[in-house]
């Protein structure tokens, strides 16, 4: 389970307050990491919440919007944190995560997303993406064995062993699908913007401050005991 920031908190000082434990210990003031160990921890965790959020929202199928996010290397300044353009997830992924409104507002289970399916004409792409999902999560619910405490696409999966390898009927659900999720939308997950919350709002704001404030501590009793 991700982290809080409180708990990366206690962790990162208490790792800083390692520095002045004895001379052995001590380093020169520009080597010092925790700056660079704090971004470096949140930003972790920030990527497990994301895939933790991923598994409870029922949203991991083929995988990419969990393992496909990345980051970049920390160059002092600054860090990137998200879905490289050449990644599909890339083009995908803040659908899943805002939602999607529905064409016919009166039916559309959502309301506020800043995205809208502009006709309830599902396009030959999207009826064949459906079916494929159709036809590998049924596969997945076959060979699932597991009959107590499953996740939302657990017991998503087992609904779908109804659907058969008949060309024809898959055919129709994966379009009766499609029309359906036009009309209605897609329900917002907030799986990336809730971890994003969680872990850059004023906490993380609050920890980097910290952890300057303990390194400029450190930087001192360096000097002075380099002074000795």
């Amino acid at each position: 389970m991700a982290k809080s920031i409180s708990q990366l908190q206690n962790e990162i000082l208490a790792f800083l307050d390692t520095l002045g434990e004895s001379k052995e210990l001590f380093t020169r003031v520009q080597d010092l990491k925790g700056l660079e160990k704090a971004i470096g921890e949140v930003v972790g965790e920030f990527i497990k919440q994301v895939q933790e959020n991923l598994e409870k929202a029922g949203k991991i199928d083929t995988g990419a919007l969990a393992t496909d996010i990345t980051q970049s290397e920390w160059d002092g300044s600054s860090i990137s944190i998200g879905y490289p353009a050449e990644s599909a997830a890339a083009k995908y992924y803040d659908f899943v995560n805002k939602g999607v409104k529905g064409y016919d507002e009166s039916k559309s289970i959502n309301r506020d997303s800043p995205y809208r399916f502009q006709n309830d004409r599902p396009s030959f792409a999207m009826q064949l993406a459906i079916a494929k999902w159709y036809r590998r999560n049924a596969g997945f619910g076959r060979r699932e064995t597991q009959k107590k405490n499953l996740s939302a696409l657990q017991r998503k999966r087992k609904k779908l062993l109804k659907v058969t390898n008949e060309a024809d009927r898959l055919k129709s659900l994966a379009y009766a699908t499609s029309i359906n999720i036009k009309r209605r939308g897609l329900k917002k997950t907030g799986y990336f913007d809730n971890a994003v919350q969680k872990y850059f709002g004023s906490n993380f704001n609050k920890l980097i401050a910290k952890v300057v404030g303990k390194e400029i501590q450190v930087n001192i009793r360096q000097d002075g005991n380099n002074n000795k």
